[in-house]
């Protein structure tokens, strides 16, 4: 058994065996925040052994569910744990924009650290619903069912080599997902290459791009089982499954996250050009091509608007960014030169009152990569705004991090997503 010590550590993983699950396809699913209850009908009927079962159950009780449904598939030998402890060199082969892309990371158990040590640190605001559903699904299954996405910092050449080397070997794993995004596990085992893990990222800055409920959680999980067991040494619960991907990966893309508003104050609707023009430059356009070009080229400050209706879109740019340090002084720069900070800004908040609270309750804001879908939600009545934004750079996100601040909820979205049901990581270990 491995012992544990470092920061970064092999784990002996739940991994599901083939001869039992026969297509390894069928049983794996997207993250559970980005799966629609269609999605999770159709995961269910894919197989009996998909993981959404675990993840994202639909019984009454789908924690104490999860919780025996992970103990019969163990039991029956649908998921069987590594025969080593090791990490794991995830790779992803996927398509944006027409261009050939592959992004690879390091699954390990990675240690806990609390935030103000400044070694992890978040990119987001976490909602307090999600933290505790994720909580109570930790507490159930003792397991890491999901991976979160890390990003380290710096250059590492022998970690390069140890990554081509590794990719030049057979996967252990590999099948394709929903979207068509082929996905790779190949083992990495040897003492040497997981002390050359170790020693490369014992250093490394690691910023949470996707996964902050979850290591949140991971926090929370910890500080309690160690508040009522007392143990004197490092335990498995100190730990968290974790994929690793340089910050300078040529696969690592973010992609825009536009916003859906169901209910607008019909007022502000019908005056929000006139607001708008006392610190946007605005231009109205006829199609979905032109308010989507518009958005691009406007760069930097520029949101394009769909309001339920209006005769046409528009393309609203910042005319100088005083007046956003003007609204929110306290506000870090970093924070303040986003465009989701402009648009909940001065647009949700000064022109709609849809103010920083409402939004954190729920229920009336909805986030899609789909910029038609959006539109459409607008079009066919079923919200009254739709707002499409340009996305973040990664050097938007390190800057806000390296600042101590936090981007609004849902700001980036890294894709593709990690995919769920590679490998599991029990706790208890």
């Amino acid at each position: 058994m491995n012992r544990l010590g470092a920061r970064i550590e092999p784990l002996r993983g739940l991994l599901y065996d083939q001869r039992t699950v026969r297509d390894l396809a069928r049983v794996l699913a997207p993250p559970y925040d980005v799966i629609s209850e269609a999605q999770q009908r159709d995961l269910y009927e894919r197989s009996p052994y998909n993981v959404v079962r675990l993840e994202l159950g639909r019984d009454a009780d789908r924690y104490a569910a999860a919780q025996a449904t992970l103990r019969e598939w163990v039991e029956r030998g649908a998921l069987r744990r590594a025969e080593l402890p090791s990490l794991f060199l995830y790779t992803q082969r996927f398509q944006v924009e027409g261009r050939n892309l592959v992004r690879t990371g390091l699954v390990v158990r990675f240690r806990l650290e609390d935030f103000a040590h400044g070694r992890v640190l978040p990119h987001e605001k976490t909602l307090p619903a999600p933290k505790e559903d994720r909580f109570k699904l930790l507490a159930a299954t003792r397991t890491n069912i999901s991976s979160i996405f890390g990003l380290y910092s710096g250059s590492h050449p022998k970690l390069d080599s140890l990554r081509d080397e590794v990719m030049s070997r057979a996967p252990l794993i590999e099948a394709d997902d929903s979207l068509g995004i082929r996905n790779e596990l190949r083992t990495i085992a040897a003492p040497d290459e997981i002390a050359s893990v170790q020693s490369a990222l014992e250093s490394a800055r690691v910023l949470i791009a996707d996964g902050h409920h979850r290591y949140e959680t991971a926090l929370s999980y910890r500080r309690e089982r160690r508040a009522t067991e007392h143990p004197d040494d490092l335990q498995g619960f100190d730990y968290t499954m974790m994929t690793l991907v340089a910050c300078d990966d040529p696969g690592l893309v973010i992609l825009p996250t536009h916003r859906i508003v169901r209910r607008l104050r019909p007022p502000a609707m019908a005056s929000f050009a006139a607001q708008a023009r006392e610190v946007f430059e605005i231009s109205e356009v006829d199609d979905r091509a032109a308010l989507r070009n518009g958005v691009v080229e406007g760069g930097h400050g520029t949101i394009g608007i769909a309001l339920a209706g209006a005769q046409r879109f528009f393309v609203v740019r910042l005319r100088d960014l005083d007046t956003i340090a003007r609204a929110i002084p306290e506000a870090p720069v970093e924070v303040r030169s986003l465009d989701v900070t402009v648009l909940h800004t001065l647009i949700f908040d000064q022109i709609f009152s849809l103010k920083a609270a409402e939004i954190r309750k729920g229920g009336n804001l909805e986030y899609t990569i789909d910029a038609n879908a959006a539109l459409d939600a607008v079009r066919d009545g079923r919200a009254d705004g739709a707002f499409l934004v340009n996305p973040p750079s990664i050097t938007d996100v390190e800057r806000v991090s390296d600042a101590g601040a936090t981007m609004p909820e849902k700001s980036t979205y890294f894709f593709p997503k990690l995919v769920t049901g590679l490998v599991l990581n029990p706790l208890d270990d």
